[in-house]
């Protein structure tokens, strides 16, 4: 073979060679890149976008406790959710607030069927008759509870005839508390949801009839989520402490309030600021200060500082990127360097600038997206595997995490990988094609780099 034609191909195979070095270097780094980028981008997407159940979230405001005391400072209570007295001082026709909701927190339970011995620990949440109209629940068997069903709670308690407590439940025979149960749970129990409705089962010793049956909610859903909803009536707050000590100012009701358009949260706690110094003006035994009312954003994130949430993921979604970026642009120069001879002749050919920058900019695309595309499936099974430590809260079992298809696969992350490939392209592209297209014609075309 001659010397000239074998020193061609060797030179056209290394060519080939380097370039698909090259091109898997940067496949592989876009695709980390982004994983990386994606899993930061889940995280706060779930935790705050607008999804079915808390369908409502950017409208949202939560109150988180109020402080509560004697008006010299002693017998402070702490950050306690309120009782009915304050509850309805409030937030009572509380201008700007469309709607508004309350419940109990997440108290853990013991669950079983009447007649089995076999128990099961359960999440359990108290809500307000309307909770299943301000959540958007989907119900796979049966319906919320009734108003009839509701207001029922209130007779499941009897005067005590000792001295050791108010009231205690009801043992005449007639069922006064009805439940709705998670998929899981009907499953569990009764072997399906259509099963389930209608059948009793014993919640904390005490027997409920179910009466519908939603489709799972993820635990990353800190307000909606829970195994088991009943009736707040159940709570039987007005016999209880702090309740009956602080004359109704203290009590179980975390309060959720969905604003109206164009009411900004400051107006809303100035309000209900005001409204409160007016209830503590009545000469009560206790007064209430520093009501919390966060947006929701606040609510999950950093919720007792005044760092902002946006703010510092925005930070390490450019560090994610730009990082990264600065590495493979290096990779970029590089194979820039084996093709200055093809742009020098495009130039010479009458080619812009902006056209070489621009054709070069769009080959790099598409090993981009090819990375992204990688790069994203990467970050679901990030996100999948690591649910526990990234989601996991004190009060929610963590198997209760549920990631489904559903907040996995929304058009929205499909965006935002969009965005962030076409990001990092700009960043690690444009600058070594910059560089290449301003080298001398002359001077590359006679060997020189």
């Amino acid at each position: 073979m001659d010397n000239t034609l074998w020193h061609d191909f060797k030179h056209v195979f290394l060519h080939l060679r380097q370039h698909r070095f090259y091109t898997a270097v940067c496949v592989v780094g876009t695709a980390v890149t982004i994983a990386f980028v994606m899993v930061v981008v889940m995280v706060y997407d779930f935790r705050t976008a607008n999804v079915a159940p808390e369908n409502r979230r950017s409208r949202l405001l939560y109150n988180d406790g109020t402080q509560c005391m004697r008006p010299d400072g002693t017998n402070m209570w702490g950050y306690r959710a309120l009782g009915p007295t304050a509850f309805h001082a409030f937030f009572d026709n509380l201008s700007g607030v469309d709607d508004l909701t309350w419940h109990s927190g997440l108290n853990k339970a013991v669950c079983a069927l009447p007649a089995s011995s076999d128990r099961c620990s359960v999440l359990l949440r108290s809500v307000a008759a309307n909770w299943f109209d301000f959540f958007r629940y989907d119900f796979v068997a049966g319906r919320p509870f009734t108003r009839a069903e509701y207001d029922a709670g209130r007779a499941a308690f009897e005067s005590a005839d000792d001295e050791w407590r108010l009231v205690r439940n009801r043992e005449d025979g007639v069922v006064r508390r009805f439940v709705i149960v998670s998929e899981r749970l009907a499953r569990q129990l009764f072997g399906g949801s259509a099963e389930a409705v209608g059948k009793q089962l014993l919640l904390n010793f005490q027997e409920a009839r179910v009466v519908g049956v939603v489709r799972d909610v993820s635990s990353i859903f800190q307000t909606a989520y829970a195994d088991v909803w009943e009736p707040f009536t159940l709570t039987n707050e007005e016999n209880l402490e702090p309740n009956c000590t602080t004359g109704g100012l203290l009590g179980f009701r975390y309060t959720i309030l969905h604003l109206s358009s164009g009411t900004s949260p400051a107006e809303i706690r100035a309000e209900v600021n005001r409204r409160m110094e007016q209830l503590n003006r009545q000469g009560l035994e206790y007064i209430l200060k520093d009501p919390r009312l966060y947006t929701h954003t606040e609510y999950t994130f950093f919720r007792d500082g005044s760092i902002s949430a946006g703010l510092v993921y925005a930070l390490l979604l450019v560090v994610l990127l730009v990082v990264p970026a600065v590495g493979i642009s290096g990779l970029v120069h590089a194979q820039m360097q084996s093709r200055l001879g093809e742009i020098a002749i495009r130039k010479a050919y009458g080619a812009s600038n902006a056209n070489i920058i621009g054709h070069l900019f769009a080959e790099s695309l598409g090993t981009t997206l090819t990375g992204g595309v990688l790069g994203y499936a990467l970050s679901c099974l990030l996100v999948v595997a690591g649910r526990t430590w990234l989601f996991g809260t004190g009060g929610v079992e963590l198997e209760g995490i549920l990631l489904g298809s559903d907040l996995l696969l929304r058009p929205s992350l499909f965006l935002a990988v969009l965005a962030a490939c076409l990001v990092f392209n700009a960043l690690s592209t444009l600058l070594p094609a910059w560089m290449a297209v301003h080298r001398s014609i002359s001077y590359t075309l006679t060997g020189g780099e």
